[in-house]
């Protein structure tokens, strides 16, 4: 949650005004994506092999289905309040929520990377009875950035032209995006 507050006001505080809005500075920064998330993620990993230590003895008294439900909730509830202490600091600046696209499709974008964090938290919780969990974060990690370069951006610029590296450079658009 603090990590989540930190990073939420720390992007208020350094995108300019004439561009804020929720998408510019939560989707198309860098820092959520490349660095933030990933300690989240590589934070729940650990979390989960915390328990990894005691899977023997949960196997022997058959509750092995249990504890990986548990370990779902754990992990969810954990995204979710990662991503609230994202969002929640903007939401009292004032500034427009969606300002150079649809409302529909914007929320719908922020959905999608919060349902893509929520799956990549789940697929950590694999690591719980996996012979090879350290791969396994890794190709969270590899599918987290592959994610926010290939299809993110691609679907923000659906959302808006001004998120086209080619538009801005056509119509001599320059900073903020």
């Amino acid at each position: 949650m603090l990590l989540g507050l930190w990073s939420g006001e720390y992007l208020i505080t350094t995108n300019p005004p004439e561009t804020m809005e929720l998408t510019n500075a939560y989707l198309d920064s860098n820092l959520i994506s490349l660095y933030v998330q990933p300690i989240v993620l590589v934070l729940m990993y650990t979390q989960v092999l915390r328990f990894r230590n005691i899977y023997l003895l949960i196997g022997v008294r058959g509750q092995t289905n249990q504890m990986t439900k548990r370990l779902l909730v754990l992990v969810t509830m954990y995204s979710l309040v990662f991503c609230l202490g994202l969002i929640v600091p903007y939401l009292f600046t004032g500034f427009p929520l969606f300002r150079n696209g649809s409302p529909i499709l914007g929320t719908a974008i922020i959905l999608l990377h919060v349902g893509v964090l929520l799956f990549l938290a789940w697929l950590l919780v694999g690591a719980y009875n996996s012979k090879h969990p350290y791969f396994l974060l890794f190709i969270v990690l590899i599918l987290e950035v592959t994610y926010h370069y290939y299809f993110e951006k691609q679907i923000l610029i659906k959302y808006s032209p001004l998120y086209d590296p080619l538009y801005r450079a056509v119509h001599h658009i320059y900073g903020g995006y």
